[in-house]
């Protein structure tokens, strides 16, 4: 059987809910004085209810700063503190004499590759017969296997 919880002000409800008056705009703001005089208990039932719960909003009323400077006063690992990175300064120009020196060797290398490889083609331009020759050996090796 459905609930009635979403059932609009005046349409028909069965015997076995209970009132829906609060949902009439009439009756929207009609709150007892008796309710409105009570005290909030909300809080202490809140501390009371769960000691996880208790702790967090002990721990709301703190600001950041605190909160964070308890975790690291306290007990906390050795290790973690000990390790702890701390900001540092950039060299001014120590890096740029090795930078510079990889570079020059980077780019030394690449242009003797590159040059290699210009001189490979240039090769099998002038012998193709060879070319073609190492074409179809590589091929041969690929089918059969290498000559033992």
């Amino acid at each position: 059987m459905g609930t009635n919880a979403n059932k609009r002000y005046g349409d028909e409800l069965s015997p076995q809910t209970t009132s829906f008056s609060s949902k009439h705009p009439d009756f929207a703001n009609d709150v007892p004085d008796s309710f409105r005089n009570a005290p909030a208990h909300r809080r202490e039932f809140d501390y009371a209810r769960d000691p996880y719960i208790a702790k967090q909003l002990d721990a709301m009323e703190l600001t950041e700063a605190q909160r964070r400077g308890e975790s690291e006063r306290g007990g906390g690992s050795e290790m973690v503190k000990r390790d702890k990175p701390h900001p540092e300064l950039r060299p001014e120009h120590e890096q740029a004499p090795i930078r510079e020196t990889f570079n020059r060797a980077w780019l030394r290398e690449q242009r003797e590759a590159r040059l290699n490889e210009l001189e490979r083609q240039r090769s099998e331009r002038k012998s193709p017969e060879h070319s073609i020759y190492r074409d179809w050996e590589e091929q041969r090796q690929q089918r059969h296997g290498p000559e033992r």
